[in-house]
């Protein structure tokens, strides 16, 4: 079974729209144990080229459907060696398509193949292809793009389809638990640097950088991407390895073990099969197997180049003359076989031919043979003829004779036992004990099974020994690092400064990282107990010095109820001040953005109903897409837009029923992008991604009048690429990098620019921020920013920039934070509650404490109910 597991995402992008899955990218990936893709290993293909999709996506597909076919049906053991075969017979096949096509249908292709082979990775690609690997420590661009310190690649000659003759760029590396490889289409290179590439693949999940390779390609307007990413795991999580007895270890674990069983059952499966199939199918299967293995030697002999003797102008040496042995005329004359002057035949007798050759006459007389007696010696044919004459002349026994004769045999029996039992005969040859089985055979010495026990024995306490002495040292470096880590957390609280406490709280983190991975930690209930106080100690200096928190009672409020469906977005409205129909301010608004549907709740749970979607109708209306809402005084308010590109309409709810009013110069806004805001402050409508660079506001009940841009001064800052508005009577505007800029009104009368809160420098770093959420009044309040990438929520002080603290859910809570997007912030209460939109749900926890300094001590932030 491979130690590690491979999982991969692909993406591709046709003309600005993602699609989950290309026709430029092929993954191979096993369907069971015994498919080609298990035994060869898992196959990714990438190909682009450099006509449109309408006329180069057939060659794409031509060379894809090639590669994975000659590939897989090689019988060659090399990866290589069948990656180079199939992709020039791709290239043939390409080749041959453009030569029977029109000059105007013709298309060349390139071409990027990852093999993963338990772990080996194997790179063949013929340019124009992209491929980062991140692998032994190290990151490779293959090739090197502009990021990198190269030109970008273009289509050369030596593309698939331009010529019959193709030579694949041959790479391999070996890839451990975290690494990964990238491979794209090769106008993605030049937006991704060394920086954003190990940004990227450092990413958890595959299916995480997809989504961040998606965003950089609306950042940067690509319309046409394709491309695979694929990560290399241990079998084990981190939370198995690191506690082997808990439930994760024990249930994957027991998983290794039944899929280990399952393979070894299917294995003896097969045997069994083979047995029953036949002796001709084994036979014919050998036969298979033999060939292949040859035809592999043969490749493998005849890519080694041949050795030519060395050249010499000498001429070729004579042979040496063969040893014929003395001539016959030296040789000694043999010795006459008969040397018996009585069996020497006579002169006068004739003698047969074969005499001369040295046999013996057919005349001479054979000896007589040697007869053995077998019978009885003397004395003992005596002994036999008494007692058979004994026998004969015996007088029959009485009826008291025979009751008597078996008490005189006793008698007999108890009177021999103290005389000496006559010896054996004596032999000729001396008695030899004949062991069992045939005698004819030659016999080998017995097994020395009690050496082999001893043997088995002490091996045997050897190795318990071994195992005993390893553990005891174990559990002795176990204690060591374990007092280690206790030194290094208690040196945190006499840090002289936060920044020599962030030193030592790094040492700290590794020798806890070193501590769990010994794998001891559970060995004994004190070292268990030691190690969850340290672990809990360490959680209170990181919270004081990286001001790290956690929601002690987030739950969950609502659910999507469409299967796949996902929130953008939620409203809940404040308390009523001045408003007498309070009904609306007891539910809870919520937003899915994909659909276009406004969803309806109540606050503490329950049914969700939508409110107003798309095809709904109000008046003589059609209600369009729903790109934006917000809460307007008494209400809630949504701008939809009427078609793709066309004008917008601003929808409000009087009592029970919606009105309408269509927002004047909205036809002009044409297409607008998923950043698109609208924000409802003391009734007037800002509106974000409407205008290039500004924000334009609609006075109160004046929407049918166009509206003024909002932003005079831009202080020479770029906000085209805000992705958040926030109003308090000022303009907050978010950009991707996390960094906040304040527009308010001069005393001038000016509105223009007057400061930027700068992103909070903390770890891990916050590198690019979705969303926020301000609250208070211009002269106090907080802004909250969301990080999506590591499921957390930073907060700020609004007036000074100060960072407060970071909130994340709890590693082993129920629910964990991986899709969170927006966020919502009551603060009408005592403790203010936190609305988070969680992909497919919301979730609602109370916001925790401010943390202390670290030299203070700390205590658990009780819980409180919202």
């Amino acid at each position: 079974m491979p130690r590690n597991v491979t999982r991969s995402s692909q993406f591709g992008l046709v003309s600005g729209i993602p699609q989950p899955r290309s026709d430029l990218t092929l993954v191979a990936e096993p369907a069971s144990m015994f498919a080609p893709e298990a035994r060869k290993g898992q196959l990714y293909i990438v190909a682009e080229t450099n006509h449109d999709a309408a006329r180069g996506s057939d060659a794409c597909l031509l060379a894809i459907r090639t590669v994975r076919r000659l590939f897989y049906d090689d019988p060659s053991f090399s990866v290589t060696a069948s990656l180079r075969k199939a992709i020039i017979a791709a290239n043939r096949a390409v080749y041959q398509q453009n030569f029977n096509a029109p000059p105007q249908k013709r298309a060349v292709v390139g071409l990027t193949c990852a093999v993963v082979k338990e772990q080996d990775l194997f790179i063949a690609q013929v340019a124009p292809a992209q491929a980062y690997i991140m692998a032994e420590g190290r990151l490779r661009a293959l090739p090197a793009g502009p990021g990198w310190g190269a030109p970008t690649a273009q289509f050369r000659s030596r593309a698939l389809g331009t010529s019959l003759t193709i030579e694949p760029d041959l790479y391999r590396a070996v890839l451990r638990p975290g690494d990964g490889v990238l491979i794209c289409t090769s106008n993605l290179a030049a937006w991704l640097s060394r920086e954003e590439v190990t940004r990227l693949l450092r990413a958890a999940e595959p299916d995480d950088v997809v989504a961040e390779v998606m965003a950089l390609c609306r950042q940067h307007d690509v319309t046409e991407a394709h491309g695979i990413v694929a990560t290399t795991f241990a079998r084990l999580s981190p939370a198995a390895r690191a506690a082997p007895f808990s439930a994760a270890g024990v249930n994957e674990r027991t998983r290794l073990v039944a899929h280990a069983f399952i393979e070894r059952l299917a294995r003896t499966g097969a045997e069994v099969m083979w047995l029953l199939r036949g002796s001709d199918a084994r036979s014919a299967h050998r036969r298979a197997a033999a060939a292949r293995a040859r035809v592999a030697e043969e490749d493998a002999r005849l890519a080694r180049p041949h050795a030519e003797p060395p050249y010499s102008i000498a001429p070729q040496p004579m042979p040496r003359p063969l040893d014929l042995g003395e001539p016959p005329a030296a040789q000694p004359r043999e010795q006459p076989l008969i040397s018996d002057p009585a069996r020497r035949p006579s002169s006068r007798t004739p003698q047969a031919p074969s005499a001369l050759l040295g046999e013996l006459s057919y005349h001479d007389v054979p000896a007589p043979a040697q007869v053995i007696d077998l019978s009885d010696t003397p004395a003992q044919a005596a002994i036999g003829r008494s007692i058979r004459a004994e026998k004969r002349n015996a007088v029959p026994p009485t009826l008291a004779g025979r009751a008597v004769r078996p008490f005189a045999r006793l008698g007999e029996a108890l009177a021999g036992l103290g005389r000496p039992r006559p010896g054996a005969p004596p032999r000729a040859l001396p008695r030899q004990r004949r062991p069992e089985g045939l005698t004819y055979r030659r016999q080998g010495p017995p097994f020395p099974w009690l050496l082999l026990i001893l043997l088995l024995s002490l091996v045997s306490l050897l190795v318990l020994y071994g195992t005993t002495l390893s553990r005891e040292n174990a559990l002795r470096d176990a204690d060591n690092t374990l007092a280690l880590a206790e030194q290094a957390v208690a040196a945190i609280r006499e840090a002289p400064d936060e920044a020599a406490a962030r030193e030592r709280l790094t040492e700290a983190e590794t020798a806890i990282a070193t501590l769990r991975g010994s794998g001891i930690v559970t060995a004994t209930a004190e070292n268990r107990r030691r190690y969850d106080e340290l672990t809990r100690e360490y959680t209170r200096a990181l919270a004081a010095i990286q001001k790290q928190t956690y929601f002690e009672d987030l739950s969950e409020v609502a659910r999507h109820p469409l299967p796949g469906g996902l929130f953008d977005s939620v409203i809940v409205p404040p308390p009523p001040r001045t408003v007498t129909d309070t009904l609306n301010f007891g539910a809870m608004y919520l937003f899915d953005a994909n659909a276009g549907i406004l969803y309806r709740t109540p606050r503490d749970g329950g049914p969700i109903q939508p409110l107003l979607q798309p095809e709904d109708t109000i008046g003589p209306l059609s209600v369009g897409r729903i790109r934006a809402t917000a809460w307007r005084v008494d209400n809630i308010v949504a701008v939809a837009q009427s078609s793709d590109g066309g004008p917008f309409t601003f929808y409000f709810r009087n009592g029970d029923r919606w009105n309408y009013s269509i927002l004047a110069g909205s036809e002009e806004w044409g297409r607008v992008d998923e950043h698109f805001r609208a924000i409802n402050y003391e009734g007037n409508l800002y509106v974000l991604g409407a205008a290039r660079g500004n924000v334009l506001r609609y006075l109160s009940g004046e929407y049918g009048n166009f509206p003024l841009p909002w932003i005079q001064n831009d202080g020479g800052r770029d906000i085209t690429n805000a992705i958040d508005l926030a109003v308090d009577g000022k303009i907050y505007l978010l950009l991707p990098d996390g960094r906040v800029l304040v527009f308010a009104n001069t005393s001038s009368g000016e509105r223009a620019f007057e400061r930027e809160i700068a992103a909070p420098q903390i770890r891990p770093p916050l590198v690019t921020a979705s969303r926020f959420f301000v609250t208070g009044t211009p002269e106090r309040g907080f802004i909250f920013l969301v990080d999506s990438f590591n499921g957390r929520i930073v907060q700020i002080d609004k007036l000074s920039g100060e960072f407060i603290q970071q909130i994340s859910a709890p590693v082993d809570g129920a629910i964990t934070l991986e899709q969170l997007v927006s966020i919502f912030v009551d603060d009408s209460g005592s403790r203010p509650v936190l609305y988070l939109v969680n992909g497919n749900q919301v979730v609602r926890g109370s916001l925790p404490d401010r943390p202390l300094s670290f030299r203070e001590p700390t205590s658990p932030t009780p819980a409180v109910a919202p």
